[in-house]
Parts: structure tokens; sequence; C-alpha cells
């Protein structure tokens, strides 16, 4: 019976949960509404203004492995019993069309198109991630002037916890990024069929970028960059 009882809480603040992000990533699926609120969901705008001691807690981290190639994020929205509902979508091979098969409408976009997973974390590994997360300092402060470029791997991670805004933001392979313990914890989790993009060496992005694309065209590697301020990513 108490397992029947902690299982409907669970589902419940899954639902909940993976509602809220739904209603946020809304604005960066489809491919056309990315293109202009990437920084703005990247940034967490929507986190930060709803951050507030009476508000609700919870973790944006974000896993650029390469914009064209793969983007993987993570919502957690911590509850007060320990419990956490983690919503997860991924974005895969956006700049890659040599597959696409168009059957109906809804298959033009399928490839731009967010793929969704969803999981209850139970009090004991919301306390483990919390842990990986305290332990990588990545609730902030954030390094001012660290650049975030899109054909690189990088992670950032945008939080409220108990009306306290946090962001952090790490660059392979410098900037923390080795140091990172959450994530192989994460792509445990991540039950989303589509394998993790590791990170690999490559030449520095300025070498592999083609500045004479024009911003969000797809299947180049010049989209954007981000820069991180004292606490955030710097207005645009």
């Amino acid at each position: 019976m108490k397992w029947m009882f902690m299982a409907t809480v669970g589902l419940a603040l899954l639902v909940g949960g993976n509602a809220s992000a739904q209603r946020a990533d809304r604005n960066v699926d489809p491919p056309i509404a990315r293109s202009f609120n990437w920084f703005a969901y990247v940034g967490a705008n929507d986190i930060r203004q709803a951050c507030k001691p009476e508000g609700r807690n919870r973790i944006r981290l974000i896993y650029n492995a390469l914009y064209d190639e793969q983007v993987r994020t993570y919502e957690i929205f911590l509850q007060p019993d320990g419990f956490a509902g983690m919503g997860i979508g991924v974005l895969a091979d956006q700049g890659n069309v040599s597959n696409l098969t168009i059957g109906s409408a809804a298959d033009v976009l399928g490839p731009w198109s967010m793929k969704r997973g969803q999981r209850i974390l139970n009090p004991g590994e919301t306390r483990e991630l919390l842990g990986l997360l305290e332990a990588t300092a990545a609730f902030g402060p954030p390094r001012d002037g660290l650049r975030l470029p899109d054909n690189d791997f990088l992670w950032t991670i945008a939080s409220c916890r108990n009306g306290i805004w946090g962001f952090q933001a790490y660059h392979y392979p410098t900037d923390g990024f080795v140091d990172v313990k959450f994530a192989e914890r994460l792509f445990a989790w991540d039950n989303v069929p589509v394998p993790v993009n590791r990170p690999r060496k490559l030449e520095p992005s300025e070498l592999r970028r083609d500045f004479n694309a024009p911003m969000y065209h797809a299947g180049t590697a010049n989209r954007w960059m981000l820069v991180v301020g004292k606490d955030g990513l710097r207005p645009r």
C-alpha cells in the first residue's frame, strides 16, 4: 500500500514537472522557434524570473555535444519529500538530412524535433545528484567571460534552490569540464534511445567555423557563441 502511494506521488510530481519542462522547451521546439529562443532557454530566463523563496526548486542542465550533432537537456524538479522528476530532451543530427524520409508533413521537421523521456529520481538518487553537482561547483558562480561556441562540447547548469539563482558552465576540454562529476550519472538515468555523443578531441572551434555561413543556417557550424557573465549568460 505504501509502495502504491509513493508511486502515485512520484507519478504526480513527474507529470507536473514534465508539463512545466515541456512548457519551457516548447519555445525551442519546433526548429524555427528554436532559432529565436535558444539563448533564452540555455540562459534559463524562465527559471530566473520565477526564482523566489516560495517558488519551485528546479535545475536545467544542457549538454551541447556539437550543436549540429547532439544536444541533451535535463529538467530536474526537486520535491520537498526528496523525490525529483526528471524530464529529458534530445536533439540529434540536426545538420544531417541525408537520411531524411518524408512520409507525411510531420516527417519534415522530425530530425529537428526533440526526442523525450522522463523518470522519477528517488530520494537517494536525488541526494546523489545534488552531491555530485555540489562537488562540481555546478551552482556557481561561473567564470566571467567564458565563451561557449556551438561547435564544441559544453555543459550549462541553471538552478533555483530556495529562491537562490545559480548558473555554471563548463567548456571542453578546459574550464573544469574534466572535473564534471554528475555527467555519467545523468547519462546512466537517461532513457532516450539515442547514444550519448561523447567528448572527443577536435581542432579549435575557430578552425572548424565557416565565417561565410549565415546565422542559424541548417547544416553549418556557425550558429552561435554564448558568453558567460558573473551570474549567467550575458545579455545579447
